[in-house]
């Protein structure tokens, strides 16, 4: 009998855990899909495509959705779900995730189409309703409107990749032999081939700024990140300042400024400049105007109340770093003209109007920087978010500039207006402290434009380069937060300035960039300084970061 009852409770024993197997086995079976809110595109364009918009749900939700683990909820339903949140608003990550939560959605995916002509871009935003995890964010950029199916095959399967871990086949294929440049890269050497349209998907880099290799989606590409900096980056200029044919990286902190070189892989800091305190540096520009083979470093400053202007240039004297210019009431720009080289721009400040004063093309003279020719501009132009080329291509340079609204406008040189554009560009968290004009105010800022650039590719073909950072929803204009960024590249069609290509977005917002032969390899590349955190909370850290890479025109 005995040993009858310990067989039963053996049998019993044996019972319950099969039980708990086969009950933990159906569960898993049985789990509850994901479920995505499939929200139907914007679609900006000047002609009727609402075939787009219906085109790319069926796309997405075709590509998205796998049986018992990622489930497209109906169109309608969600349809029914926009209307009631938002009406006929656009769709943003709060608005979103009401959205989400009505439908008992897991993931939101809302996104807009932008047709220019014959080019197409799209931007997808994937929010997690519950808010445990940050809004990715997908960018893709087409000449073609035919393939478009492409760019959503792209985009479908970044979101398959990183939300739910699934990889296409073809995404597992070992990438082509490339002359050993992995090893290369190991070693910290420096081979730059990432094109804008592939920028930063991610990736670390070691503590002396060493290249990265990160797998994209197409092919291995490299592109190269500094190591981190613990202040921010309020400028940065790149150019020849020591006079031993080398380029050399300038980076402008508040109030230091430190020059890096970055040659054979390494990137160094063969300098640094430090203030007093009594100044914030707000722009960095570097050129040999008054000729004498080095380039001089032109920065723009305000004093420690941020009311006026007091820059500095500083010129390498064989030794060290001097100063030949101190507590100047100009601001400083350089213009990089395709047709004549580098030129110096300046605008006087005044109190209280700092961008009212007329904008000159400076020469050096008698020991300083003098006022030659005036640029014929409206009232209130900034210098610091104006540029001059042959962005025409018929070798007469006009003006581009930003508007105090941040949007892009082309002058003759005669000063009259030729285009406007309707979105803002630019977001520079750079400000000058005007006086209060109502009682209780903390602040009155007038924020400096971003800088603009007129580059010309291997075509022969003039680009406006310029940034465009954008703001969190609903911030006030006197108090900027932006979150995302990335780099545009627009040209001059007959009629206005029409995009060519830009970068994937980068988290954090772009303080200024620079073009040129950043890694001293005999070809150009694009090199931006990016605010990862502005360290604007009590007891945190600023982090910048400085990234580059190859400038080449989109295939």
């Amino acid at each position: 009998m005995k040993h009858l009852k310990i067989s039963m409770r053996r049998l019993s024993l044996a019972g319950l855990i099969i039980f708990a197997i086969t009950a933990f086995n159906f569960s898993g079976f049985a789990a509850e899909p994901q479920r995505i809110a499939l929200l139907p595109f914007k679609v900006n364009a000047e002609k009727d495509l609402s075939f787009l918009r219906d085109g790319v749900f069926d796309m997405l939700a075709s590509r998205l959705a796998q049986e018992n683990r990622v489930e497209v909820l109906d169109r309608g339903k969600t349809e029914e779900a926009v209307a009631a949140v938002v009406g006929s608003n656009p769709v943003n990550e709060t608005k979103a995730r009401e959205i989400g939560a009505k439908l008992n959605a897991d993931y939101v995916l809302f996104g807009s189409l932008t047709v220019f002509g014959e080019s197409v871009s799209m931007d997808a935003n994937m929010v997690d309703v519950a808010g445990s995890r940050p809004t990715m964010t997908f960018a893709e950029q087409s000449q073609d409107l035919g393939a478009v199916i492409t760019k959503i095959n792209l985009i479908a399967a970044d979101i398959n990749a990183k939300l739910f871990g699934r990889v296409a086949a073809a995404e597992t294929a070992p990438a082509p032999t490339q002359k050993a440049q992995p090893q290369a890269a190991a070693e910290g050497k420096s081979d730059i081939h990432a094109h804008p349209e592939k920028l930063l998907e991610g990736g670390v880099a070691g503590e002396d700024g060493s290249i990265v290799v990160k797998e994209a989606r197409e092919v291995y590409q490299q592109f190269w990140r500094s190591g981190s900096f613990k202040h921010l980056i309020n400028a940065v200029a790149i150019g020849d300042v020591d006079g031993d044919q080398k380029i050399e990286t300038i980076v402008a902190t508040p109030d230091t400024i430190l020059i890096y070189r970055s040659d054979q892989g390494k990137f160094f800091k063969t300098a640094e400049i430090a203030e007093s305190g009594s100044m914030h540096y707000v722009g960095v520009d570097v050129a040999d105007i008054n000729g004498n083979g080095y380039d001089e470093i032109f920065v723009t400053s305000l004093n420690s109340l941020k009311n006026a202007a007091v820059s500095t240039v500083l010129e390498y004297d064989g030794k060290s770093f001097n100063k030949i210019i101190e507590n100047s009431s100009w601001f400083y720009r350089v213009a990089d003209m395709t047709t004549r080289g580098p030129i110096l721009l300046g605008q006087k400040h005044k109190t209280a109007d700092p961008f009212s004063g007329a904008i000159f093309e400076m020469d050096w003279q008698n020991g300083g920087y003098a006022p030659l020719t005036e640029i014929k501009t409206p009232k209130d132009m900034s210098v610091m978010g104006l540029t001059l080329g042959d962005l025409e291509n018929n070798r007469q340079d006009v003006i581009a500039a930003y508007r105090p609204d941040d949007k892009l406008q082309v002058f003759d040189p005669a000063g009259n207006e030729i285009w406007t554009g309707t979105e803002r560009h630019g977001g520079s968290m750079l400000f000058y402290d005007l006086p209060k004009t109502e009682v209780g105010d903390h602040e009155n800022r007038l924020y400096f434009p971003l800088r603009l650039r007129i580059w010309k590719d291997k075509n022969d073909k003039h680009q406006v380069i310029a940034v465009m950072n954008q703001e969190m929803t609903g911030m006030k204009i006197k108090f900027r937060k932006f979150i995302k960024s990335h780099i545009e590249s627009l040209s001059w069609d007959g009629m206005g300035l029409v995009p060519n290509w830009r970068t994937r977005q980068v988290s954090g917002y772009i303080s200024d960039f620079a073009i040129g032969d950043f890694d001293n390899d005999g070809r150009t590349e694009l090199v931006a300084a990016v605010i990862i955190k502005e360290g604007s909370v009590a007891f945190t850290t600023p982090k910048s970061t400085i990234i580059a890479y190859e400038l080449e025109p989109p295939s």
